[in-house]
């Protein structure tokens, strides 16, 4: 008698498609509730806690918490030693004023579903197991950075998530974001009586800025360079002693993006020196790589979309924002593919993740 495991992919597709048909109501009822009920990056306390609650009821073994996030599990099916492991991941945090505006709820709760599914065929995956990890607030505090940081990604033969969009997209490339809060320490002084004895900090946040624009013109075609003064001072007859500036940096390539932001930190002293301040640098949120894919990353997406009957709308787009997926791929071969729902405009390319 033939062996479970030795079953051919296209008999272990036909199990799935069966599977996924009695998990649905229960999926979206998930997807819904997290959709009316959105949680911020980091809080998604009552998220994660269903989304564990339903796999554990699916006899899934869960770990909760995980990685040493409150928010973030893993959930295993067909764990065993020396057996080769793949990882999916799950968002679903939401966006600050709009919720769910990503579509992290019906991005996570297709990866629950799927490892539902797989738990269902689990006599048929041979060595192979495979884990879903929940990956807390990637809109803001790079869940899945800290996450490969403590090693949860190590040993995977690979990862994959998906993404919600217009079209179907076999990836999209993501730019390395750097995160810097400037804060800028100068003398109050009384501007009429006394502006001698100041040192005008909000001037050497406005220079800063001046600076970093004699930049743009040699930095990369798709370098961005973007901030906003959060502290500039609390009345106009008053020397501004105490300056603050949120600035991010990006570009295609973690090389590239490294000499850009020493460059920008170079321009902040010498903001600073001129106007006879001082700048304190810190770092706002985590830093994420750059996520660049390939033809073979390509081919391998494009035939799930066909095996599922998808078209693929466009294969890779190079996206203007950042994810905390990039640092996921710094470990394991990742998949970051996008699933159309909703109406398409097909002439705009876009995504929302990461800031």
């Amino acid at each position: 008698m033939e062996m479970k495991s030795s079953w051919t992919k296209d008999v272990q597709a036909k199990l799935l498609k069966e599977t996924i048909a009695t998990l649905r109501d229960e999926v979206l009822a998930l997807n819904d509730w997290m959709a009316e009920h959105p949680e911020l990056g980091s809080r998604e306390f009552e998220s994660s806690r269903r989304i564990v609650e339903l796999l554990r009821s699916h006899g899934l073994e869960v770990e909760y918490p995980f990685g040493g996030l409150q928010t973030a599990f893993k959930a295993t099916v067909n764990g065993g030693k020396n057996r080769k492991k793949a990882a999916l991941m799950a968002e679903y945090d939401a966006l600050p004023g709009l919720g769910h505006g990503c579509g992290h709820c019906a991005g996570g709760t297709a990866a629950v579903m799927a490892i539902l599914a797989l738990k269902q065929i689990e006599d048929y995956l041979g060595e192979i197991q495979i884990d879903l990890i929940g990956t807390p607030d990637e809109e803001l505090g790079g869940g899945k950075v800290l996450l490969a940081n403590a090693h949860a990604f190590d040993g995977y033969e690979f990862a994959a998530m998906v993404h919600m969009n217009d079209v179907n997209l076999t990836c999209v490339n993501f730019s390395a974001i750097d995160g810097m809060l400037f804060e800028f320490h100068g003398r109050p002084s009384h501007a009429a009586f006394a502006p001698e004895e100041g040192r005008n900090a909000l001037n050497a946040a406005r220079l800063f800025f001046d600076c970093v624009d004699m930049m743009r013109q040699h930095v990369p075609e798709k370098a961005r360079l973007h901030g906003c003064i959060l502290e500039g001072g609390h009345a106009s007859n008053i020397v501004p002693d105490f300056a603050k500036v949120e600035f991010c940096t990006r570009a295609p390539y973690r090389w590239q993006l490294n000499d850009i932001t020493a460059w920008v930190k170079e321009c902040a002293r010498a903001a600073a020196m001129a106007t006879r301040t001082e700048v304190e640098i810190l770092p706002c949120g985590v830093d994420y790589d750059s996520f660049q894919t390939g033809p073979v990353k390509n081919r391998v997406a494009a035939d799930c979309f066909t095996a599922l009957g998808l078209p693929v709308d466009r294969e890779t787009v190079v996206g203007g924002g950042s994810s905390d997926v990039a640092n996921v791929d710094t470990v394991c071969p990742t998949f970051h593919p996008m699933i159309g729902i909703g109406e398409s405009d097909r002439n705009c390319d876009r995504n929302c993740d990461r800031n």
